[in-house]
């Protein structure tokens, strides 16, 4: 690790304030927010308020229920003075039919309580890789993508302190899927110990590590997956993601929905692709309903669409006797790790250093802790 790197890291890390109750690194997760009411559940639960001088107590029955009543949030019934409580216990905590780690932060927030499971990041890494990955992916692949996971994790954190945010990240795809803490597939874990401390930087900081299930082909650039012009986020050649589920599919979506999709007030009569990115991926399309005409960013057609039910961008669309015949490659925005590319590689003998330096030009890999 360079020197640069090392004094950036140090004072980054010595900056952030430590868990309660866990050593080493943490990330804090926010898997509920704006909610009036939540509940947490554990043996041994035990309760502490968010204020300087608070004692833990255990709660009885290991169940705690808690209200935003009038910006005032309530335990139990009981008012609690700070900014939550903080509740900690042996085993997992329960909440929203998950498991999450044995501390959990129950804080008010604009709009409603936020619940952030605080835990260590190499399990979080495990976690999300199990979760953004299938485990039966070969050990290269889950490791490349233990250190993007990784890598994503702490670009959010530093951002997050900069900004003073009570939690890192959330637990969704907006940012990367965390089930919980609970069941971890053994491969998973493997992939994330191999690789503990591993993450991409640029310019001493670590990226923004975006991955996607297929890029059908090519990578897309973070400027026109995203909005993002990141030196490492590149256009590359791939040619690995065949085996893809998702590498070739149709929709097919009848006029009166496509003339909805575009805004229009009655069934599309037309429709086109009005523009490409230079990796042929759909940048516009062109909406006509008579005399009616719409054209929406492609990023906004997908939205509207469903990321889901329309994989990605990289269609072309055709007219077909049952509406309007959209037939594409690959699964997702294309930016950065192709996982199933990443596969691809791993079984062909790339070890995931290799498939790191492919999917993220000009990031180096360093060991930040």
């Amino acid at each position: 690790m360079g020197r640069g790197i090392s004094v950036f890291v140090a004072s980054l890390l010595a900056s952030l304030p430590p868990s309660r109750a866990r050593a080493g690194e943490v990330v804090r997760i926010a898997v509920t927010t704006g909610r009036l009411e939540v509940e947490v559940a554990a043996a041994s639960l035990a309760a502490e308020p968010l204020r300087d001088g608070a004692t833990r107590t255990a709660v009885p029955g290991g169940a705690a229920r808690l209200r935003l009543v009038d910006g005032e949030i309530l335990l139990d019934g009981q008012p609690v003075a700070g900014a939550g409580v903080a509740f900690t216990a042996t085993g997992p905590i329960r909440h929203a039919g998950r498991d999450l780690s044995g501390e959990v932060e129950v804080r008010r927030a604009l709009g409603g309580l936020e619940v952030i499971d605080v835990l260590p990041l190499e399990e979080y890494v495990a976690a999300v890789t199990g979760a953004e990955m299938p485990p039966s992916f070969p050990p290269e692949a889950l490791k490349a993508q233990a250190v993007a996971a990784r890598t994503f994790a702490m670009a959010r954190k530093i951002e997050a302190r900069e900004l003073g945010l009570d939690y890192d990240l959330g637990a969704t795809v907006l940012d990367q899927v965390y089930p919980g803490a609970g069941g971890v597939d053994p491969r998973a874990r493997t992939a994330a110990a191999a690789t503990s401390g591993e993450v991409l930087v640029y310019e001493h900081r670590p990226i923004e590590a975006y991955f996607h299930s297929a890029c059908g082909g090519a990578t897309e650039s973070g400027a026109d997956a995203l909005g993002r012009e990141l030196p490492y986020l590149t256009s590359v050649h791939c040619g690995r993601c065949q085996d893809a589920p998702r590498y070739r599919w149709k929709l097919v979506l009848p006029a009166a929905e496509m003339g909805r999709l575009a805004g229009l007030s009655r069934p599309a009569t037309a429709a086109r692709v009005a523009g490409r990115t230079p990796t042929g991926r759909v940048s516009q399309v062109e909406v006509r309903a008579g005399d009616e005409r719409a054209v929406i960013e492609g990023a906004e057609f997908r939205r509207r669409a469903g990321f889901d039910r329309l994989p990605s961008l990289a269609f072309a669309i055709q007219v077909g006797p049952r509406g309007f015949v959209l037939e594409g490659r690959g699964s997702g925005h294309g930016a950065g790790l192709c996982q199933w590319g990443a596969a691809g590689r791993a079984r062909a003998g790339e070890g995931y250093r290799e498939i790191l330096r492919r999917y993220y030009p000009g990031a180096e890999l360093v060991r930040m802790y």
